[in-house]
């Protein structure tokens, strides 16, 4: 396949899409590899599952916090040397992590390694997107979305078998090595600029941290039938949030740039993004309660289980990528978020005595649809502004689409928890009506999923261009261009031999 520029230039772009994608790789083990064990790590330290959320919500939400700054911060320390940070950052948190000794103490250091994710998600997709130009980038970002994929895929699988083995606290030691040879990788392939003046929007930091903490929060209060505070604290919600956006208008140098989202493609792709993630961090909470609790597997089996969709999404994604590049992004996004609905929809029919079997093909079948959803949505939001605002656009998306994960943990918690007690699931298995309950809970997380793919679909249709018509369309205006030249240019040579062969010469 010939590729852009020299031998050398287009061996360099691959080889650091190959860099960037290892060390992004230990974003989402880590997040698999807890999701898979959050219910061995609740009975650990005999906690309910709202307080075992805060497992999962506190690294996200200081995740989701800091992207946007990180993603500014990048653009001015530098793309490289932050994601350089962040991969030293992460092996520390993740140690640190494993020392725990006690749930509290896990809740923080789980914040700090979400800071440190933050560091490396906000700027990898950049990279990427300026080392390759529009007609390779949806297959580069394929690739990317292999890397995300097989953490996804290999962290359940690796997270149930060391639980399994040695207890939850090795799960977070599985990054030492991964991180270790990232950063090796990294090192020596990203060539880091020199530091710039940086320009901190510090109110806008911590106003975006504010309204994430208590929207959060309030949706813990609600799970817990705490109401009245659940309102106090959402009032609150909604007025730092409003805070924020007037500040972020108002500032010269504002965290994000609110105005991208006058972008009707960017922001319609930026919402059904937000919405898949919802969807499968839905079920990455959910299943391994069900398949722990109601089928009693084991965390190693139970792992193996829920590879079925990120397996597939790491099969799929190249191809989805070359799809995108070679037919737009319109018709795989649509058909991606039909089988997503579908998918869901066929879970709903568990029951209390599925096979795994029953359980796989419908998680697989949901990967297939995530795979071909996210390639092509991926490459349309990177090229769907201009060039110089692809930094704040990578901060962007990383922040709305992380948002669904940290709200796919409370909706998928109040879900559950709408069928069954509390008390119930402190349980290790559940029997009868107990486990009907619980499974009935598993239904309306999948249910609301369906509901936000079928959404999913329609925003596929908000004013998608076809790339492929583009790319062939400036094809077709360099190649008239040049031979326009060359028209020209063999004119103007006959004009001179003309006027040479009168003067005699």
């Amino acid at each position: 396949m010939e590729g852009p520029g020299t031998t050398d230039e287009y061996s360099k772009k691959w080889r650091i899409l190959l860099a960037v994608s290892i060390g992004a790789l230990m974003v989402p083990i880590n997040a698999s590899i807890t999701n898979v064990s959050l219910p061995t790590i609740a009975g650990f330290f005999s906690v309910n599952v709202a307080t075992a959320e805060w497992v999962l919500t506190s690294y996200l939400i200081m995740f989701i916090g800091l992207v946007l700054f990180f993603a500014r911060f990048g653009d001015f320390y530098g793309h490289e040397r932050l994601f350089l940070g962040g991969l030293v950052g992460f092996i520390v948190a993740s140690i640190l992590c494993s020392l725990s000794p006690c749930v509290t103490a896990l809740i923080i250091f789980r914040g700090v390694q979400g800071v440190t994710a933050a560091m490396v998600m906000s700027v990898s997709m950049v990279i990427i997107e300026k080392s390759f130009p529009i007609r390779y980038l949806g297959k580069a970002l394929g690739i990317y979305s292999v890397a995300i994929a097989a953490g996804l895929a290999l962290g359940p699988a690796i997270g149930g078998v060391m639980t399994s083995l040695f207890g939850w606290r090795s799960i977070f030691l599985v990054n030492i090595p991964i991180g270790v040879v990232a950063f090796g990788i990294c090192y020596f392939t990203l060539k880091r600029g020199e530091p710039q003046e940086v320009k901190w929007d510090l109110p806008g930091t911590l106003l975006q941290f504010t309204y994430l903490f208590l929207i959060i929060y309030s949706l813990n209060l609600v799970e817990r039938s705490e109401y009245i505070t659940a309102v106090i604290t959402g009032v609150l919600a909604v007025l730092a949030f409003a805070i924020f956006v007037y500040m972020e208008l108002h500032t010269e140098s504002p965290m994000i740039e609110l105005k991208l989202l006058k972008n009707k493609v960017f922001s319609a792709f930026n919402m059904s993004l937000h919405l898949n993630y919802i969807c499968m961090y839905m079920m990455l909470f959910a299943m391994p309660f069900y398949l722990q609790k109601v089928l009693h597997l084991g965390s190693s089996t139970a792992g193996m289980v829920l590879t079925a969709s990120p397996i597939v999404m790491m099969l799929m994604a190249p191809v989805s990528g070359a799809m995108s590049d070679r037919f737009g992004s319109r018709r795989p996004v649509f058909i991606g978020s039909i089988i997503c609905m579908l998918a869901l929809l066929s879970l709903t029919q568990i029951t209390t005595t599925s096979t795994i079997f029953d359980v796989f093909w419908r998680l697989a079948l949901l990967g297939l649809g995530t795979a071909l959803f996210q390639s092509p949505a991926n490459k349309t939001l990177m090229s769907s502004l201009p060039h110089e605002n692809v930094g704040m656009a990578s901060g962007i998306i990383a922040t709305v689409r992380d948002m669904g994960m940290v709200f796919a943990v409370c909706y998928a918690g109040l879900l559950i928890h709408s069928a069954i007690s509390p008390q119930l699931m402190l349980q290790n298995q559940l029997f009868a009506g107990a486990a009907l309950d619980l499974t009935t809970g598993v239904h309306r997380v999948f249910l609301f999923g369906a509901i936000l793919s079928g959404l999913m679909a329609l925003l596929s249709f908000a004013g998608i261009k076809n790339k492929k018509k583009l790319i062939k369309k400036y094809e077709y205006a360099v190649k008239h261009n040049k031979r326009l030249f060359e028209e020209k240019t063999k004119h103007q040579i006959h004009n001179v031999q003309v006027i040479l062969q009168n003067m005699g010469i």
